[in-house]
């Protein structure tokens, strides 16, 4: 995890928790996105996720592979298989989460991505990881074209992480270290994670979890199971169920 910046730089003013959005025509997307326009011109929606999301709304983090949460994995790497990517390999950061099992690489030989619509877009060597938006407690629309941003709001994502850091196993430790780094970067970087009306945007039974980390509280215990334990009981079992 050591291509994280550990410390807020002094004064440096994080961005709003409402991220600007990106151009309704993917085809005008930067070619990091390349395959966001594949899939829309595929039908298939996605939701901007991770280390992208959380740059976008204003942590300082380094970008390398492009997760994309997806209605249906194996659907969304079919369409960006016939477009000319290929199978990957997780880097060896990521290895040892075996929830990152779908990889794709755009093609090696410089050809452009096919696709269906009138215009190829552009697209960079990123390597793509999909991920299940349901595994990921994350809803997204029946279509692309009914999405009103291709990033999460901030309350969405931190729903999300939280949700999803309490779904893991115990065997699961790289993944919840890495959910760890995000939760923790959001209440380091981002301001309007403070505001005194936040809690309110969060489903009742995180606002603990939310007021604890506000204080610091448990916050470096959060790579545990042992803490992510005893947020789980603290939830009434009435309220288990994902947001």
């Amino acid at each position: 995890m050591g291509h994280y910046l550990s410390r807020r730089k002094t004064g440096q003013k994080a961005k709003d928790d409402k991220p600007a959005s990106p151009p309704e025509d993917p085809v005008r997307f930067p070619p990091r996105y390349a395959a966001c326009h594949i899939l829309y011109d595929t039908g298939i929606p996605a939701c901007i996720w991770l280390e992208d999301a959380l740059s976008q709304l204003g942590v300082p983090t380094l970008v390398f592979s492009l997760f994309l949460l997806v209605p249906d994995a194996d659907a969304a790497a079919q369409a960006l298989l016939r477009a000319g990517y290929q199978r990957g390999e997780l880097g060896l950061a990521l290895r040892n989460i075996t929830q990152f099992k779908t990889v794709l690489t755009p093609p090696q030989n410089g050809t452009q991505p096919q696709t269906a619509g009138a215009a190829s877009p552009s697209f960079d060597m990123t390597p793509v990881i999909l991920l299940p938006a349901k595994e990921w407690f994350h809803n997204l629309p029946e279509s692309p074209r009914d999405m009103t941003d291709w990033f999460p709001t901030l309350p969405q994502l931190l729903t999300a992480l939280i949700a999803k850091w309490l779904s893991l196993e115990e065997a699961e430790l790289h993944l919840r270290l890495r959910i760890a780094v995000f939760v923790g970067y959001i209440y380091e970087y981002i301001d309007a994670v403070r505001a005194p009306d936040f809690v309110q945007q969060l489903p009742p039974k995180y606002s603990t979890f939310h007021l604890n980390q506000l204080q610091g509280t448990y916050m470096t215990d959060l790579g545990t199971f042992r803490c992510q334990q005893h947020y789980l009981c603290s939830i009434p079992e009435t309220e288990k169920r994902p947001p």
